[in-house]
Protein backbone atom coordinates (compact mmCIF):
# COMPACT_ATOMS: atom_id res chain seq x y z
CA UNK A 1 0.00 0.00 0.00
CA UNK A 2 1.31 3.58 -0.87
CA UNK A 3 -0.42 7.03 0.74
CA UNK A 4 2.14 8.50 -2.50
CA UNK A 5 4.93 7.31 -3.91
CA UNK A 6 6.20 10.42 -4.95
CA UNK A 7 6.96 12.56 -8.14
CA UNK A 8 6.95 11.09 -11.88
CA UNK A 9 11.02 10.81 -11.84
CA UNK A 10 11.12 10.15 -15.76
CA UNK A 11 10.50 13.71 -16.15
CA UNK A 12 13.17 15.00 -14.20
CA UNK A 13 15.79 13.73 -16.83
CA UNK A 14 14.63 16.34 -19.74
CA UNK A 15 15.39 19.54 -16.89
CA UNK A 16 19.23 18.09 -15.75
CA UNK A 17 21.74 20.94 -15.98
CA UNK A 18 18.84 23.29 -15.95
CA UNK A 19 18.92 25.26 -12.98
CA UNK A 20 16.40 27.80 -13.46
CA UNK A 21 13.90 25.53 -15.21
CA UNK A 22 14.03 23.09 -12.14
CA UNK A 23 13.34 25.57 -9.94
CA UNK A 24 10.65 26.82 -11.87
CA UNK A 25 9.28 22.68 -12.02
CA UNK A 26 9.43 22.78 -7.86
CA UNK A 27 7.94 25.80 -7.73
CA UNK A 28 4.75 24.71 -9.93
CA UNK A 29 4.35 21.46 -8.32
CA UNK A 30 4.22 23.58 -5.00
CA UNK A 31 1.12 25.08 -6.22
CA UNK A 32 -1.35 22.91 -4.04
CA UNK A 33 0.78 22.54 -1.11
CA UNK A 34 1.31 26.28 -0.82
CA UNK A 35 -2.03 26.76 -1.07
CA UNK A 36 -3.38 23.80 1.76
CA UNK A 37 -0.89 26.41 3.78
CA UNK A 38 -3.28 28.65 3.73
CA UNK A 39 -6.66 26.61 4.33
CA UNK A 40 -8.39 27.27 6.85
CA UNK A 41 -10.51 24.00 6.37
CA UNK A 42 -8.75 21.69 8.19
CA UNK A 43 -6.76 18.85 5.88
CA UNK A 44 -5.59 15.47 7.36
CA UNK A 45 -3.69 13.31 5.55
CA UNK A 46 -4.24 9.52 6.10
CA UNK A 47 -1.30 7.04 5.51
CA UNK A 48 -1.88 3.35 5.17
CA UNK A 49 1.69 2.76 3.68
CA UNK A 50 4.67 4.53 2.52
CA UNK A 51 4.98 8.02 1.62
CA UNK A 52 7.78 9.15 -0.31
CA UNK A 53 9.28 11.93 -1.80
CA UNK A 54 6.94 14.99 -3.00
CA UNK A 55 4.16 12.48 -1.56
CA UNK A 56 5.40 12.96 2.14
CA UNK A 57 6.30 16.40 1.36
CA UNK A 58 2.22 16.76 0.48
CA UNK A 59 1.36 15.06 3.57
CA UNK A 60 3.49 17.22 5.96
CA UNK A 61 1.76 20.28 4.51
CA UNK A 62 -1.83 18.90 6.02
CA UNK A 63 -2.80 20.51 9.00
CA UNK A 64 -3.04 16.54 10.88
CA UNK A 65 -1.13 12.86 9.80
CA UNK A 66 -2.50 10.08 10.89
CA UNK A 67 -1.40 6.43 9.46
CA UNK A 68 -1.86 3.18 10.02
CA UNK A 69 1.13 1.41 12.58
CA UNK A 70 2.50 -0.67 9.58
CA UNK A 71 2.84 2.99 7.32
CA UNK A 72 6.67 4.46 6.81
CA UNK A 73 8.35 7.94 5.73
CA UNK A 74 11.00 8.52 3.82
CA UNK A 75 12.66 11.44 1.42
CA UNK A 76 14.59 9.13 -1.54
CA UNK A 77 15.62 11.87 -3.40
CA UNK A 78 19.35 11.24 -2.08
CA UNK A 79 19.75 7.92 -3.60
CA UNK A 80 19.05 9.67 -7.17
CA UNK A 81 21.76 12.43 -6.58
CA UNK A 82 18.66 15.79 -6.10
CA UNK A 83 17.65 17.35 -3.43
CA UNK A 84 14.15 17.18 -2.36
CA UNK A 85 11.91 19.93 -4.52
CA UNK A 86 8.65 21.22 -2.37
CA UNK A 87 9.10 21.66 0.84
CA UNK A 88 10.93 18.96 2.90
CA UNK A 89 14.12 20.93 3.62
CA UNK A 90 11.94 23.71 4.90
CA UNK A 91 8.43 22.96 6.74
CA UNK A 92 9.50 19.74 8.94
CA UNK A 93 11.65 21.67 10.47
CA UNK A 94 9.10 24.86 10.80
CA UNK A 95 6.67 22.36 12.49
CA UNK A 96 8.47 19.83 14.48
CA UNK A 97 12.21 21.38 15.18
CA UNK A 98 12.35 19.30 18.20
CA UNK A 99 12.48 16.28 15.43
CA UNK A 100 14.77 18.09 13.27
CA UNK A 101 18.20 15.43 13.53
CA UNK A 102 15.54 12.29 12.39
CA UNK A 103 14.55 14.85 9.19
CA UNK A 104 18.38 15.65 8.90
CA UNK A 105 19.01 11.62 8.65
CA UNK A 106 15.87 11.32 6.27
CA UNK A 107 17.42 14.39 4.09
CA UNK A 108 20.60 13.20 3.83
CA UNK A 109 20.77 9.57 4.37
CA UNK A 110 17.35 8.52 2.68
CA UNK A 111 16.81 6.94 6.76
CA UNK A 112 13.12 5.25 6.73
CA UNK A 113 10.98 6.83 9.79
CA UNK A 114 8.28 4.27 10.74
CA UNK A 115 5.31 5.47 11.89
CA UNK A 116 5.83 4.50 15.55
CA UNK A 117 8.69 6.56 16.18
CA UNK A 118 7.29 9.69 13.79
CA UNK A 119 4.21 9.35 16.70
CA UNK A 120 6.50 9.23 19.52
CA UNK A 121 8.30 12.76 17.82
CA UNK A 122 5.62 14.60 17.53
CA UNK A 123 5.23 14.32 13.49
CA UNK A 124 2.42 11.93 13.20
CA UNK A 125 -0.92 12.72 15.60
CA UNK A 126 -2.57 9.78 15.77
CA UNK A 127 -1.82 5.53 15.10
CA UNK A 128 -4.27 3.63 13.52
CA UNK A 129 -4.69 -0.32 14.01
CA UNK A 130 -6.00 -0.99 10.03
CA UNK A 131 -8.03 0.52 7.37
CA UNK A 132 -11.23 1.34 8.94
CA UNK A 133 -9.96 2.88 11.96
CA UNK A 134 -7.60 5.19 9.73
CA UNK A 135 -10.39 6.61 8.12
CA UNK A 136 -12.48 7.18 11.09
CA UNK A 137 -9.51 8.68 12.70
CA UNK A 138 -9.03 11.25 10.14
CA UNK A 139 -12.70 12.13 10.05
CA UNK A 140 -12.64 12.53 13.73
CA UNK A 141 -9.43 14.51 13.65
CA UNK A 142 -10.68 16.66 10.36
CA UNK A 143 -13.62 18.02 12.66
CA UNK A 144 -11.63 18.31 16.29
CA UNK A 145 -9.36 20.72 14.24
CA UNK A 146 -12.49 22.55 12.72
CA UNK A 147 -12.13 26.22 13.94
CA UNK A 148 -8.43 26.35 15.12
CA UNK A 149 -5.92 28.44 13.82
CA UNK A 150 -2.82 26.94 12.31
CA UNK A 151 0.31 27.46 14.05
CA UNK A 152 2.00 30.17 11.69
CA UNK A 153 5.71 29.19 10.25
CA UNK A 154 6.56 32.74 9.24
CA UNK A 155 9.64 32.85 11.76
CA UNK A 156 12.96 31.16 11.96
CA UNK A 157 13.89 28.26 13.59
CA UNK A 158 16.73 26.82 15.60
CA UNK A 159 17.90 23.53 14.54
CA UNK A 160 20.18 20.65 15.74
CA UNK A 161 23.62 20.98 14.26
CA UNK A 162 24.55 18.38 11.61
CA UNK A 163 26.57 15.36 12.63
CA UNK A 164 29.79 15.01 10.68
CA UNK A 165 29.40 11.04 10.65
CA UNK A 166 28.08 9.05 7.71
CA UNK A 167 27.19 12.34 5.88
CA UNK A 168 27.64 11.47 2.62
CA UNK A 169 28.62 7.65 1.61
CA UNK A 170 27.21 6.27 -0.72
CA UNK A 171 25.73 9.62 -1.34
CA UNK A 172 26.80 12.08 -2.85
CA UNK A 173 28.73 14.74 -0.89
CA UNK A 174 28.15 17.56 -3.17
CA UNK A 175 24.37 17.28 -3.01
CA UNK A 176 24.15 16.31 0.43
CA UNK A 177 26.70 20.28 0.75
CA UNK A 178 23.50 21.57 -1.04
CA UNK A 179 20.80 20.06 1.18
CA UNK A 180 22.68 21.15 3.94
CA UNK A 181 23.04 24.53 3.21
CA UNK A 182 19.23 24.97 2.29
CA UNK A 183 18.78 23.43 5.46
CA UNK A 184 20.56 26.31 7.49
CA UNK A 185 19.43 29.17 4.84
CA UNK A 186 15.90 28.02 5.18
CA UNK A 187 15.87 27.78 8.90
CA UNK A 188 17.08 31.15 9.30
CA UNK A 189 14.47 32.75 6.68
CA UNK A 190 12.00 35.37 7.63
CA UNK A 191 9.32 34.05 5.75
CA UNK A 192 7.70 30.39 5.01
CA UNK A 193 7.82 31.85 1.54
CA UNK A 194 11.49 33.16 1.46
CA UNK A 195 12.11 29.83 3.50
CA UNK A 196 10.33 27.50 0.01
CA UNK A 197 12.25 29.43 -2.16
CA UNK A 198 15.04 28.62 -0.66
CA UNK A 199 14.51 25.25 -1.14
CA UNK A 200 13.28 25.08 -4.75
CA UNK A 201 16.34 26.82 -5.32
CA UNK A 202 18.57 24.25 -3.63
CA UNK A 203 16.35 21.96 -6.15
CA UNK A 204 17.46 23.42 -9.21
CA UNK A 205 21.16 23.55 -7.74
CA UNK A 206 21.06 20.03 -7.38
CA UNK A 207 19.72 19.32 -10.83
CA UNK A 208 23.05 20.78 -12.16
CA UNK A 209 25.19 17.86 -10.22
CA UNK A 210 26.76 15.12 -12.19
CA UNK A 211 25.20 12.73 -9.01
CA UNK A 212 21.64 13.95 -10.31
CA UNK A 213 22.79 12.77 -14.09
CA UNK A 214 23.64 9.28 -12.51
CA UNK A 215 21.27 8.91 -10.30
CA UNK A 216 18.31 10.05 -12.66
CA UNK A 217 20.11 7.59 -15.66
CA UNK A 218 20.31 5.00 -13.19
CA UNK A 219 16.56 5.21 -11.99
CA UNK A 220 15.83 5.21 -15.35
CA UNK A 221 18.20 2.30 -16.52
CA UNK A 222 16.77 0.20 -13.71
CA UNK A 223 20.62 0.07 -12.33
CA UNK A 224 22.16 1.09 -8.68
CA UNK A 225 23.54 4.67 -9.23
CA UNK A 226 27.32 4.75 -8.46
CA UNK A 227 28.42 8.22 -7.26
CA UNK A 228 31.61 7.52 -6.07
CA UNK A 229 32.98 9.09 -9.70
CA UNK A 230 30.26 12.09 -9.34
CA UNK A 231 31.36 14.40 -6.03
Amino acid sequence: HAFCAGADIGRFAGMLGDAAASAQYARDCSRLLAHLDKMEKPVVAALNGMALGGGLELAMRCHAIVAQRGAWLQFPEITLGIAPGIGAMVVPYRRWPQAAALFHGMLRRAERLDAARAHEAGIIAELADDYASLIRQAVARVHALAGQRRAPLDRPVAIAPFDAAGAAQPFSREVVGIIEDAVRTAAAAPTLATALDVGYRAFGRSACTAAAREGITAFGERRKPDFSRTG
